[in-house]
């Protein structure tokens, strides 16, 4: 577990997160992510939460020490819906160069002023199973990018598509040409940023983010855009589809604010939401409590 926590800090100190890219710019998406997927072991979540706080304030510690500004960042997620034992961290990068400067320039502070408080983390092996995936965006097929403020969103979903080899072309041709034509005209609420897998995985994998402020965004009707695609714009899209879709499976996640390593700027944004922390563990005392006041003990 400490070599997690110490190959995960490696990562985070490579280059700013969300926080640096979205004083720059506001608005667009980040141009590079690493998406960080933990699976839990059953019923090891609280702890697991704990660990990672640890890890947070270490976090914290370091930003503190750095003095160039660029500090780290992450978006942390929990499913709605999808794999309930999941944890998601989110980082931004503004580069794949700055990704390997940032690395070489960060990592003397991971193996060196803060081992100590590496090396005192919690170790309680309870990952399943970890990956790290690397994407970069691609503008060209995602639909209102940066419409919503990442600093107020409270929602994400995340689409993951697997496009059959030779068949990219079409398939995203398909979705500027109709698909995201047909949103504009149904006045689709929502956006969506699109991803290219660039290692971490099975090749031909897209990631499609979308932002929310609030569930309720997902009340717009599914048949809007298809009926704004009309008989022939349905016929076609599907059959595009069929040729070029090997699956595709969406998850819902709630951000985490406690589990995120935020700038002052999304403090500012919304200091009760993104100054919370995970509740402390409970006690063995406290848990008896709890069991007897709900009856099952």
């Amino acid at each position: 577990m400490k070599k997690n926590f110490l190959f995960l800090f490696t990562l985070c100190l490579l280059l700013s997160g969300f926080t640096q890219i979205q004083a720059q710019t506001p608005h667009p998406p980040p141009p590079v992510l690493l998406i960080e997927r933990e699976d839990i072991k059953p019923g090891k979540l609280p702890a697991h939460t704990q660990e990672a706080r640890a890890y947070v304030e270490v976090m914290h510690k370091a930003n503190a020490r750095v003095s160039n500004g660029m500090q780290d960042g992450r978006i942390a997620m929990t499913p709605v819906a999808g794999n309930q034992n999941e944890v998601m961290y989110v980082r931004a990068y503004m580069s794949f160069k700055d990704m390997e400067s940032k690395n070489k320039e960060n990592e003397k502070m991971a193996t060196g002023m803060l081992k100590a408080d590496f090396d005192n983390l919690p170790d309680a092996e309870l990952h399943a199973s970890q990956r790290t995936i690397i994407a970069s965006l691609r503008p060209e097929y995602s639909y209102n990018p940066g419409k919503t403020d990442i600093t107020q969103a409270r929602y994400m979903t995340v689409t993951t598509t697997r496009i059959k080899p030779g068949h990219a072309d079409e398939y995203w041709k398909g979705v500027r040409e109709i698909v995201n034509t047909a949103r504009t005209k149904a006045q689709f609420p929502g956006s969506f940023a699109v991803y290219q897998v660039r290692a971490g995985t099975t090749d031909g994998i897209y990631l499609i983010f979308r932002l929310m402020k609030s569930m309720d965004e997902l009340d717009f009707p599914l048949t809007a855009v298809r009926d704004a695609m009309g008989k022939e714009g349905r016929e076609d899209m599907d059959k595009i589809s069929d040729r070029s879709v090997m699956f595709s499976e969406t998850s819902y996640y709630a951000i985490n604010p406690g589990l995120s390593i935020v700038g002052p700027d999304f403090v500012a944004a919304d200091p009760a939401f993104w100054n919370q922390k995970p509740p402390a563990p409970a006690t063995t005392a406290r848990r008896k409590q709890t069991a007897r006041r709900n009856g099952t003990q």
